[in-house]
């Protein structure tokens, strides 16, 4: 994106013989030490992870989700999705935990929580809720794992499991001739983790509708989201998401008939809104970007264009590309060579940032050349760099441009591919100033509120208001029926297709940590 550069089945029934209960017993008298009493349902419960130590996980990784994933900067989006998590927080049945709720740029509908009280939402999740109290029940659902300590919980399952498989197995490789002892233990360990893991997830949506409820909020909206949630899933992949053993969440369809019973005979009485009506609510989200956004930059075709930073990077074509928060690449057919283009820093001294590059990764630079990339500084060298799969053998390019320095790589793994060398040689001569006519080519899709006419449908209400969305997703966004009446005043999401504005001043520019020193192929096609 490079934004971030700037700124189941049932559980099978086993017969454990009498080694595997002592080693299992052996694992509960190491776990026993450990006992807590669970803030939400009261009980104790084996938990080997300190709250201490969940809050350093949970500061730790939202420095990473920020830096990422990314925040949307829209405060007043972001001061209306805190003030309803903070709501529902005093609700807690968990104390002593200051939680922070924020909106991430994450194009998928999802959200997720970190040890410590960090909660996230993706604005694909808001682009898809229909009302506050499905919003609501979302950031409910996450404070409900928080409140429960489910990743310590599951951190503590993972270990006895890890235990039980290796009690096992030292057991059965005593007293047996065949692995089937040893598959019954390792099984045995995974049924605990995934069993575990689906009852956390029931949990939640039952805290979910219990804030809810008592801060005055419709608890049926989690049972409404979680229809959303189905059918855009349904639209997405053809199918509803069917559970599998080793599933870590319920069908979204069992979560809901689950969650519709709930609300049944969950009593609460309307207190607590923000925005008091649907219009209100969607006020709120009008203009929220939907897809790839225009500031992470955009491909078209091969060429990387980037409006705010004003430069345009042409990739070889027909690789396929990836346009990552911290870097864009793109890997050659069988994975055999790969191009990364990232951020080295703010500076205009090339040679500088090799040096520091070559001096923090211990390697040495070869065939070292200062040259010049159209009117701009650059230095040239070439590296063996390690990586997952081994080595690395790259050119690389420092630019620096308008008060700061890109990096470019180019190369192939192991001994090389021949054929790539005159690509990856030219890949950083690609490099450009973002001509005008370009920058008002780049567009992103925004979602906006269009309102019906008496008799309109879905149809007639897009081709009307320029919907860049097809029916089906203009129907499931809306949680309406392709074919369906619209009401005269009705209020309906469409997404349509804005030439983006470029920001008047440059974002912050956040550090980026590890250069490519660890390129990831993927895995090399049979040939």
């Amino acid at each position: 994106m490079l934004v971030g550069m700037m700124r189941s089945a049932n559980a099978a029934r086993w017969v454990v013989p009498t080694r595997h209960l002592v080693a299992l017993q052996c694992a509960l008298i190491f776990l026993a030490p450990a006992c807590s009493t669970n803030p939400v349902s009261g009980r104790e419960e084996i938990v080997l992870m300190s709250e201490e130590r969940e809050q350093q996980i949970g500061d730790e990784g939202s420095v990473q989700v920020e830096a990422q994933i990314g925040v949307v900067e829209d405060e007043a989006l972001a001061e209306y999705v805190n003030a309803i998590g903070q709501k529902l927080a005093t609700y807690s049945p968990r104390s002593g935990i200051e939680y922070t709720f924020r909106v991430v740029e994450m194009e998928e509908p999802n959200a997720f929580a970190l040890p410590g009280g960090y909660i996230y939402v993706s604005r694909g999740l808001l682009a898809l809720a229909n009302s506050e109290a499905e919003l609501a029940n979302v950031i409910g659902h996450e404070i409900g794992h928080v409140a429960a300590r489910h990743s310590a919980q599951r951190d503590t399952v993972q270990k006895a499991a890890t235990l039980l498989s290796v009690l096992g197995m030292a057991a059965a490789a005593a007293s047996s001739s065949d692995g089937r002892a040893i598959a019954a233990t390792q099984y045995l360990g995974m049924g605990l983790v995934a069993s575990y893991t689906r009852s956390q997830e029931r949990e939640s949506d039952r805290i979910a509708m219990e804030l809810t409820s008592k801060a005055g909020i419709d608890p049926g909206g989690m049972a409404s989201f979680l229809k959303q949630l189905d059918n855009a899933t349904r639209l997405a992949t053809g199918a509803s998401r069917a559970p599998g053993f080793f599933d870590s969440h319920p069908a979204t369809a069992e979560r809901f008939a689950d969650a519709t019973t709930g609300a049944q005979v969950t009593r609460w009485t309307p207190g607590f809104s923000i925005a008091g009506t649907k219009r209100a609510f969607f006020e709120r989200l009008d203009g929220l970007v939907i897809g790839p956004a225009a500031k992470e930059g955009v491909f078209r075709e091969n060429i990387f264009m980037h409006a705010d930073l004003g430069f345009a990077l042409r990739f070889p074509p027909g690789w396929e590309r990836h346009n990552m928060r911290d870097r864009v690449l793109a890997v050659a057919p069988r994975s055999e060579a790969i191009a990364i283009l990232e951020l080295a820093g703010p500076g205009d001294d090339p040679r500088a940032k090799a040096v520091e590059y070559a001096r923090e990764n211990q390697i040495v630079l070869a065939d070292t050349a200062p040259i010049r990339i159209g009117n701009y500084r650059a230095f040239r060298a070439r590296a063996r760099l390690r990586s997952g799969q081994g080595y690395f053998n790259a050119w690389i390019t420092w630019i620096a441009f308008r008060g700061q320095v890109f990096q470019l790589a180019a190369g192939t793994p192991g001994g090389g591919f021949p054929k790539y060398d005159g690509i990856l040689r030219s890949f950083a001569r690609g490099f450009r100033d973002l001509r005008p006519e370009e920058r008002d080519q780049i567009d992103e899709l925004r979602l906006r509120i269009a309102e019906a006419r008496p008799g309109d449908t879905l149809a007639t209400l897009s081709a009307r208001e320029g919907n860049n969305w097809n029916l089906n997703e203009t129907a499931v966004s809306n949680a309406l029926l392709v074919g369906e009446r619209l009401s005269g005043g009705q209020l309906i999401k469409i997404a349509r297709r804005e030439v983006y504005a470029p920001m008047k001043t440059q974002p912050p520019i956040p550090q980026i940590g590890g250069p490519i020193q660890g390129p990831q192929l993927p895995p090399r096609e049979a040939r």
